[in-house]
């Protein structure tokens, strides 16, 4: 027993590396990650007949098109996309439409869908009907679309297209046309999901027509439709924009109660609202709650900057200058750099109140977070009125 216990000890303890070899695949995406952008296209092109199916690796691609739309080169993002085989498939048209849309060029998606080669099915319709959507590219004109489309393919659309044609329309601000088409899905054989009535229910909030929310919200209780996150997050918002937050706050408890998981828009509308209405306490709460519910594991709702903008200005404009220096800190601690103003007044009130070590720490940290050489100069201009030793 001995001899077989320090067997094991000097096999653990053994110096001598084990070979490994690396994934072809991530090697790649290694690659794609550190160099520069105009290489990309050729790393991908060389690896390609070493590593079988890789244009069907979603996370690679989703990587070098979203690396060359930072470095604004379309040039070469339609050299990539251009390279794969021909799509023999709905679902491989859908992936290179939705790539184009990524890369915020629509008009190239809509190019790859009619000159495909082979027939556009619902993946690569749903998939164009999105790129226009996301980008608001020919909103004007994008029930004239989806009636050609459907009709050029002789495709009878479901409640999902649809739901993806309402929400073009609301985001365009015509919710008539809206309301007409959720009227005639009935007459089409089709049932109206909560989906669709989320569509009209965003878009009444964001006009700020009261009863038109209302009624969309009778109409989905008439329905008896389950209420999801989006339809609880309008209900938020809409307590909240008319100064009601507490009342949001209320129903943020009634959804975790009911099993579903707030999101990030969840707590961002709650904690703006109190902020607005100069409530800090109450916001303060809020986010933690926010992650209290991170640390349970109960819902992924990482706080966005936002978030922090929101509560460490609205901390600055009541003089609780400690606590804001500690929401400032974890900020700055994810590398999410706050408005300059709202960091301005941060110092100044920390200063004031004698705190200069903590005021020079804010300083400091900008300087380590703030991206880009115009901003850091920026910044260094805003330092200089600042009372910093």
């Amino acid at each position: 027993m001995a001899a077989a216990q320090l067997l094991r000890r000097n096999l653990c303890t053994s110096t001598t590396p084990i070979p490994r070899t690396p994934k072809p695949i991530s090697n790649l995406i290694s690659r794609i990650r550190t160099s520069d952008p105009h290489l990309i296209p050729d790393l991908i092109s060389e690896a390609s007949p070493q590593i079988p199916r890789l244009h069907q690796h979603r996370p690679l691609f989703h990587l070098a098109v979203s690396k060359l739309a930072r470095a604004h080169r379309p040039d070469l993002i339609d050299r990539l996309l251009s390279s794969p085989p021909t799509p023999t498939s709905d679902g491989f048209l859908a992936r290179i439409i939705s790539l184009y849309s990524l890369a915020r060029m629509p008009s190239r998606a809509s190019e790859a869908f009619n000159s495909s080669a082979i027939s556009p099915g619902p993946k690569s319709i749903s998939a164009l009907l999105s790129a226009f959507i996301d980008n608001r590219f020919q909103l004007d004109h994008l029930q004239e679309n989806f009636n050609q489309l459907t009709k050029r393919l002789a495709f009878t659309p479901g409640i999902p297209l649809y739901n993806l044609l309402l929400k073009g329309l609301c985001q365009n601000g015509d919710l008539s046309a809206a309301r007409k088409v959720l009227d005639e899905m009935p007459q089409r054989g089709l049932t109206p999901n909560v989906i669709s009535y989320n569509a009209l229910l965003h878009g009444f909030l964001d006009k700020g027509d009261e009863a038109g929310f209302q009624e969309v919200l009778r109409e989905i209780s008439n329905n008896k439709l389950e209420l999801n996150v989006f339809t609880y997050n309008c209900r938020i918002k809409n307590w909240c924009q008319k100064g009601e937050s507490f009342k949001g706050e209320e129903l943020l408890d009634v959804m975790v109660s009911k099993g579903l998981k707030p999101d990030r828009m969840s707590f961002h509308s709650i904690i703006n609202g109190y902020c607005e209405e100069g409530d800090v306490s109450s916001a303060r709460k809020v986010f933690g709650k926010m992650r209290v519910m991170k640390r349970k594991g109960e819902c992924d709702v990482t706080p966005a900057p936002e978030i922090y903008n929101v509560l460490v200005k609205g901390l600055v404009e009541k003089g609780e200058f400690e606590m804001a220096f500690k929401v400032c800190k974890e900020s700055v601690g994810k590398k999410f750099a706050l408005p300059f103003e709202v960091v301005k007044g941060l110092i100044d009130g920390l200063v004031k109140q004698g705190k200069g070590y903590e005021a020079g720490v804010v300083g400091k940290k900008m300087k380590m977070v703030v991206k880009g050489k115009e901003a850091l100069d920026a910044w260094n201009e805003v330092e200089k009125g600042l009372a910093l030793q």
